[in-house]
């Protein structure tokens, strides 16, 4: 994705305020890795820190290059921001209830339909983005890793082999995950080749968070102008597809259990499509079972990966379906 001159300017703007109002602050000039430093501790969203670390990243890249003799602090000071994450040393709080976990299928078909018949131009990649988080289940920062192919395995026909994005933290089920299907519709096929061709093409311009911030961006205004009357925390956004995902999932492999032991089984088998690293994350913190949304098929994870999760649910916990958590973090995305 091509980097607009209207959208470096509004990069360098924001940079420029984020300087002088920090340093307004601090009553001095700041040097570049004080003013990272300095952001950084900040407690923001993770939207506030992927803009934040666009502009200020793009802002310095650019002065670096007119000047030389500066380039290698303010190389150290981009550094720093590329390891700027929501879960990273800052411990930025971003409960879930800031993502929509009830209802969300419907809301997402509204948001494609009213997104397609905009004028914007990145309306396919956000479709096309939805599409497969929803269809597959994966975190959007994990589709620069994403491998689509046919399958070698017997009995399937594609396969989709992602690296689990929270596998550096010990809180994902092994380095990778792999989901198979039996089948898939000609038009899931051509949009999973789409999007993670468009993922990767920006994952190597070093653009895949000025990706990620556009498409955010671009949910928000659509989700604004369809559902006008709701707050913005009503609002559907690019994890509410892994949600609905996670959802469909249940439906499939766990509400129709019938013994302990099947109801276990089913619960290894969501927390391996969604990279958990133990059977109690889905049930605590994402949405309940709905198996209404048939339009995607539900895929199946690799048999070792199953084996690997660690079971954390109890018996005791085998008729609850509890509501959606509303009080932890990101750390469970």
């Amino acid at each position: 994705m091509t980097r607009k001159p209207t959208t470096e300017k509004l990069y360098l703007d924001r940079a420029r305020r984020i300087a002088q109002a920090e340093e307004k602050t601090a009553g001095r000039k700041l040097d570049p890795i004080e003013l990272v430093k300095t952001v950084m501790a900040k407690s923001l969203r993770p939207a506030s820190i992927r803009q934040y670390r666009s502009a200020l990243a793009f802002a310095m890249s650019a002065a670096a290059k007119l000047q030389p003799e500066r380039a290698s602090v303010l190389n150290a000071a981009i550094a720093l921001l590329r390891d700027w994450r929501s879960d990273g040393a800052t411990k930025i709080k971003c409960t879930s209830a800031w993502k929509q976990k009830t209802g969300v299928s419907e809301d997402l078909v509204r948001i494609r339909h009213r997104a397609l018949a905009s004028r914007s131009e990145n309306a396919d990649k956000l479709v096309a983005a939805m599409d497969c988080i929803e269809l597959t289940g994966a975190r959007f920062v994990e589709w620069p890793t994403a491998l689509f192919r046919q399958s070698t395995t017997a009995g399937y026909a594609w396969e989709l082999v992602l690296v689990n994005g929270k596998y550096s933290n010990g809180r994902a089920n092994g380095e990778t995950r792999t989901l198979r299907w039996t089948e898939l519709p000609d038009h899931f096929v051509s949009q999973l080749n789409f999007w993670i061709a468009v993922a990767k093409a920006a994952d190597a311009q070093r653009r895949f968070d000025t990706l990620q911030d556009t498409l955010e961006s671009l949910m928000r205004r659509v989700a604004k102008a369809q559902f006008p009357r709701r707050t913005e925390k009503e609002h559907p956004t690019l994890s509410s597809a892994r949600h609905a995902a996670a959802a469909r999932f249940k439906a499939a492999y766990i509400a129709g259990a019938k013994t302990y032991e099947e109801k276990l089984r089913g619960l290894a088998i969501v927390a391996a499509l969604l990279g958990h690293a133990t059977d109690a994350t889905a049930t605590e913190h994402y949405a309940r079972a709905d198996g209404r949304n048939v339009r995607f098929p539900v895929p199946m994870p690799d048999a070792l990966e199953v084996a690997r999760v660690r079971q954390r649910y109890s018996e005791s916990d085998l008729d609850k379906d509890p509501s959606p958590d509303t009080s932890n973090t990101d750390e469970f995305v």
